[in-house]
């Protein structure tokens, strides 16, 4: 499967229904990734008490949060190579919102997504 396709898109849904929850971990978060085989990719992601209850390709209709990242970058930060606070940290991630929810209540989420997309992204074409 290629990365942010349809099939990408649902297995990743799938993958991420199983998060646990983590009290407070709420937001609407739109990830902007420019540069990628398809051209620019936005993927919406809503986020209740840190798990993941819609995902859809397209801009959300009022996010918390809007994370924009160059491809490149999205593939590091996605197969675990680039953490998102050090992508945060050189510039490479780019956070329009609440920072400091993203920073700090949405931590504990993005670690644990990031461990449980590790076997679709094995699967992915980048």
């Amino acid at each position: 499967m290629d990365i942010f396709d349809e099939e990408w898109l649902a297995a990743a849904t799938t993958a991420l229904g199983g998060l646990p929850e983590v009290d407070g971990a709420t937001a609407v978060i739109d990830y902007v990734v420019a540069g990628s085989p398809s051209g620019k990719a936005t993927i919406g992601v809503t986020l209740e008490n840190g798990r993941v209850t819609a995902m859809q390709t397209g801009k959300s209709t009022d996010p918390d949060l809007v994370i924009s990242l160059k491809y490149d970058a999205a593939v590091k930060v996605l197969t675990g190579e680039l953490s998102s606070d050090a992508g945060f940290m050189n510039g490479a991630l780019k956070v329009e919102g609440a920072h400091e929810r993203w920073m700090l209540d949405l931590r504990p989420t993005r670690v644990a997504a990031i461990e449980a997309l590790a076997e679709v992204m094995a699967n992915t074409t980048t």
